[in-house]
């Protein structure tokens, strides 16, 4: 692999007087080459249902022959394969596509083979137009996003928001159905804004429509676009089916880091949950009805809604029995290795799993990765929860399939029990841990430094307004030679960004975070390098009981990591919200950042490489919980840690923002372990009592 996600860490402004910022992220443009690829990437993602677009992406498509350019590939047996694969019948226009289906997995994983091994960008480029017109929309969207992540060359590519490329993932049908409408109508009731008809579409989440269960309270959170993307790039950046030494993946934690990222949005789930005043995450079990139903209200391109699922559901169909009985075997293996302290790989060798480092063989092992030691023995287990749970309707033809929400990267986060079944799944981590001894005094202590208090802003959410550009969920007019193109309404073909095209997008009301600073006054004895590390918890239960202090540990999610430089004596740490290392903003839309190129290849401005886009990262806005108009108790928890340097080097990948490695420390630490009270409370760490207050945006307004 040849990008990954990387905390950046925070470095002294002013030593003198003990003050701690974090600099501006340097500023990068984009030169003509990267530009060429830039215009070139937006453009084959428009509109990718549309096969016959005439345009000269269309006419290089329908030249260019891969068999005639095996030398092209830097890997000629993965292109004859490929070949091999197309000549037999891959799936086709308009089909349903998924990962989570065997048979189109491996066809996808010859897809990506095709984009990864070309040679240069003439060869990627030809192969992308060429697959873009010959296979299916959905495959050649995933593998393509797939490489541009991973190849060395694609470095600075701004890859647009997946809820922009493909909106039938993320906004309701009544939505997709009333930009059809305006696009059919001739934009009847369209405004032109700077020369383009343009118009906004309301949309709105199920929870707002039909109350089916108690969790469609928290649906502004499950259900939110920028939540879902976050989760759909991270899942690309590792993907369950790639790996081996050449993707070297098993360099960047990958093991420990999956099963983080889940126990990290667990937790940042059961905050929303707490606001809502819904209690934990239910149980779910294969022997028990499903309580949770799920209606989803979206449907896929080809007209075919996404299935539901009613409460009360039970499992147990003829045609799941045998899932049920191997997901069963799976998980009592997975336990018993763990509390045998050991899995046998295929040749009889056995592999530790009783060491804090052994954390990373248990990730593989769950989300059954090629780094795994025996994909054998612990087979897919994710997969089969997604299918047997989300109640996808049982398909005869493996080019036929109609998957639940739960068996799209897009959208499985928006289906609570997609957190029910990671809350089964991460018992396996949990029950690792707790075979892990404790943190001892000396191992938790930061000789000499101690944090003598800490101060908060006032934290404050609220929702408002954001527009996602949907025009792609509608289809444009096939050109001829015959047409007078000056006279169409596009915006796709020629891809212009001026004249008379169009754009339709979709207004979603969302959770939002007022920024806030938060800082450390601390003492040192000398000079040294520290770690800082801040979480936002519950303080109370759904009971208004005060949280144990080991049983609340799981509830902790990770706002800030970062180093800092201590001078010997007073320190203040301070740390604005905005600079939080795991955190985005929200991304340019596809127009603006189509319109941003065409610029600057026209001589204009010149093209900022959105590195504060990052894929992986986790929206800003969502940091914290709604809390509520009262304010609403939380804690959070501070600990400031040595600094032990990471002997693992970091790919300095395209993307940036994301869980990444500041130091060698496990993700979580010192969360991440059973709690012994006796040597827990050192001065280094500290817990405050926070209260987020929930307003609404004219509120808002009002104290500015």
């Amino acid at each position: 692999m040849k990008a990954i996600s990387i905390v950046v860490l925070a470095v002294v402004a002013t030593l003198a007087t003990g003050y701690v910022s974090v600099p501006k992220k340097d500023i990068k443009y984009a030169d003509d080459k990267l530009l060429m690829k830039q215009k070139a990437i937006l453009e084959v993602l428009q509109h990718v249902h549309q096969n016959e677009l005439y345009t000269k992406m269309y006419d290089d498509a329908q030249v260019y022959k891969i068999e005639e350019h095996m030398d092209k590939y830097t890997n000629v047996e993965a292109v004859k394969t490929f070949v091999l694969y197309y000549k037999q019948g891959m799936l086709g226009f308009d089909e349903i596509f998924t990962i989570m289906n065997d048979k189109l997995r491996v066809e996808t994983k010859c897809l990506f083979d095709l984009f990864y091994y070309a040679k240069d960008w003439d060869t990627f480029y030809k192969t992308m137009v060429w697959a873009r017109f010959h296979m299916n929309e959905g495959m050649f969207i995933y593998a393509l996003v797939a490489a541009i992540i991973h190849r060395e060359d694609m470095h600075g590519i701004d890859i647009p928001a997946i809820y922009e490329i493909y909106p039938y993932y993320f906004f309701h049908s009544e939505v997709i159905q009333k930009a059809h409408q305006y696009k059919m109508q001739g934009f009847h009731g369209m405004k032109k804004v700077e020369g383009m008809y343009t118009t906004v579409i309301p949309a709105n989440y199920t929870g707002w429509y039909m109350h089916t269960n108690k969790e469609q309270k928290v649906s502004y959170f499950t259900e939110d676009i920028g939540l879902n993307e976050w989760y759909y790039y991270f899942q690309q950046e590792f993907p369950y089916w790639l790996g081996g030494k050449e993707f070297e993946l098993y360099k960047d934690r990958r093991g420990e880091l999956y099963l983080f990222h889940h126990q990290q949005l667990l937790a940042r789930y059961y905050l929303e949950c707490l606001s809502n005043d819904l209690g934990k995450i239910p149980e779910l079990t294969l022997d028990r009805p499903v309580k949770t139903g799920y209606y989803p209200d979206l449907y896929y391109y080809n007209g075919i809604p996404f299935p539901a699922r009613d409460n009360d559901y039970i499992v147990y169909h003829e045609e799941n029995y045998e899932m049920i009985k191997m997901l069963e075997m799976y998980n009592r293996r997975l336990m018993d290795a763990i509390d045998l302290g050991f899995i046998v790989m295929a040749n009889g060798e056995k592999v530790d799993l009783t060491k804090p480092e052994s954390v990373e063989y248990l990730g593989n092992l769950i989300q059954w990765n090629p780094d795994s030691v025996n994909q054998r023995f612990i087979g897919p287990m994710e997969m089969y929860s997604r299918i047997v749970f989300g109640a996808s309707i049982e398909h005869f033809e493996p080019h036929k399939v109609i998957p639940s929400v739960l068996e799209q990267f897009e959208t499985s986060l928006r289906d609570p029990v997609f957190y029910q079944i990671y809350k089964c799944i991460l018992k396996a981590y949990w029950r690792f841990k707790k075979h892990l001894p404790h943190y001892t005094m000396d191992e938790l202590m930061f000789k000499g430094v101690k944090i003598e208090s800490a101060d908060v802003d006032k934290l404050v959410t609220y929702f408002d307004k954001f527009d996602a550009d949907i025009t792609n969920a509608v289809d444009v007019e096939v050109m001829d030679e015959k047409m007078d193109v000056t006279k169409l309404t596009e915006f796709g073909r020629k891809a212009h960004y001026m004249g008379e095209d169009f754009v339709i997008k979709a207004r979603t009301t969302r959770l939002n975070t007022v920024p806030f600073t938060y800082k450390l006054h601390v003492t040192s004895e000398m000079e040294t390098k520290g770690v800082v590390r801040a979480y936002i918890g519950p303080k109370y239960d759904e009971y208004g009981r005060v949280y144990h202090v080991d049983e609340n540990r799981e509830n902790f999610v990770l706002l800030d990591t970062f180093m800092c430089e201590l001078k010997s004596g007073k320190n203040t740490i301070t740390r604005n919200s905005n600079d939080f290392s795991f955190f985005i903003k929200d991304r340019t839309t596809f127009l603006d950042m189509y319109k941003q190129v065409m610029k600057a290849m026209e001589g204009g401005e010149k093209y900022m490489i959105h590195t504060s886009e990052a894929l992986t990262g986790f929206p800003a806005r969502l940091m914290l919980p709604k809390g509520k108009k009262g304010g609403m108790s939380y804690q959070m928890f501070f600990v400031i840690s040595p600094y032990h340097e990471t002997t693992i080097k970091t790919h300095e990948g395209i993307r940036e923002g994301g869980y990444g490695y500041v130091d060698s420390l496990p993700y979580g630490f010192p969360l991440d372990r059973e709690i012994d009270e006796t040597v827990w409370f050192t001065p280094n760490m500290m817990y405050l009592d926070v209260n987020i207050f929930h307003k609404t945006q004219s509120e808002i307004n009002m104290t500015n």
